[in-house]
């Protein structure tokens, strides 16, 4: 009987442990416990500090063990793009307090992989370009073009920028030339093919063609997956829509509609061309040839405008203390001005999650 009662008391004080234990986990009284996770709320928006430098954000990521990566855009006050940063121009905040580029292994990346520019450049080959002597230049222009925008194998950013090329007549859609590539020689042999009889209609569609330019980047940029991509239609003409297709209005409507970022440029050749019009169409610049002996150099400068805007955009890598929870993290850049030799500044104020974040973290990129 008393074996029999003793047993009954054990049985009692462990059921009773048991509930307390249970209770004390349901509570999340178990400080020591990394599964009982905090909620991670990371929803507001970037908000921006600007002294002469605006920073945009365009992505970021968290992986484990605790790499923090953001990519962002840094332009001046007057949209320039500045580039040629490094590590020295930039300080990281958690919480309000300054992460030492040493202990976190601050970098600044290389971006294949995270970010493609993808250029369209659309070539107006209507009649009054093939049956004229301006054929051959255009086709310098083209490959200068392509040459001042594609990096070399062995840059740093090269993988970043892909360069497709169509052009347009009379017809209701634009032709291809060459697909999007990395591969500049491919590109230049697909140039050196152009020819007077190319094309079988002299007419020029041009508002038709602007239209499906601006729909087939913002496509393009859309489909890369795991990718921030940017684009940019470039179009060439050296006259005025001949065709009637489609109207002024809506080419300018698809303009005016492109995503924030796809950018547009024009370029005009001569005295036919409708310059207000073409000022319109490019709405990120709009550059003029008087006659053809000037077109290799205005298709090299807004090659140069794209390359100089794709080199603001910067891909910042970390590994940050915090082992829980959600965090504020500053980005603050400074960088002299180059001709007037003031300092500039700017900072972004963005959140991250730091779940499941610990040891044994690595950036490895020299920089």
């Amino acid at each position: 009987m008393k074996t029999s009662q003793s047993l009954k008391a054990v049985i009692i004080i462990g059921l009773c442990v048991l509930c307390v234990v249970s209770c004390g986990d349901s509570n999340g009284n178990d400080d020591d416990d990394d599964s009982a996770t905090e909620t991670c709320d990371c929803s507001s928006s970037a908000t921006v500090e600007k002294s002469g430098l605006v920073l945009s954000l365009a992505d970021q990521d968290e992986e484990t063990p605790a790499n923090v990566s953001v990519l962002f855009k840094v332009e001046t006050d007057n949209d320039e793009p500045v580039i040629d940063l490094n590590v020295s121009n930039v300080r990281i905040f958690e919480d309000g307090e300054s992460i030492s580029e040493y202990e976190s292994q601050l970098a600044i990346l290389p971006k294949p992989g995270k970010f493609t520019s993808y250029t369209l450049l659309l070539l107006d080959l209507s009649g009054s370009v093939l049956e004229s002597e301006s054929l051959p230049e255009l086709k310098k222009a083209a490959e200068g073009f392509v040459n001042a925008m594609m990096p070399d194998p062995g840059d740093d950013d090269f993988g970043e920028i892909e360069i497709g090329i169509w052009w347009f007549d009379g017809a209701t859609n634009i032709h291809q030339l060459a697909s999007f590539t990395t591969d500049s020689y491919r590109l230049i042999t697909e140039i050196d093919t152009i020819d007077e009889n190319i094309s079988s209609d002299s007419s020029t569609n041009l508002y038709g063609a602007v239209i499906q330019g601006i729909d087939r980047v913002e496509n393009l940029a859309d489909e890369k997956e795991n990718s921030i991509s940017v684009g940019s239609l470039v179009i060439f003409t050296d006259g005025k829509d001949q065709a009637g297709r489609k109207t002024k209005e809506v080419a300018l409507n698809a303009v005016d509609n492109a995503d924030e970022d796809i950018s547009v440029y024009s370029i005009g050749l001569g005295g036919e061309i409708d310059e207000p019009t073409l000022k319109l169409i490019g709405r990120d610049d709009f550059v003029f040839a008087e006659d053809i002996d000037e077109l290799v150099t205005q298709f090299e400068k807004i090659a140069n405008n794209i390359r100089e805007d794709v080199k603001s955009y910067y891909l910042l890598e970390y590994c940050s203390p915090k082992r829980k929870g959600s965090h504020d993290l500053k980005i603050s850049v400074m960088h002299e001005d180059p001709v007037t030799q003031d300092t500039l500044s700017g900072s972004m104020t963005t959140c991250f999650c730091a779940e499941g974040f610990k040891g044994g973290c690595e950036v490895s990129v020299d920089n």
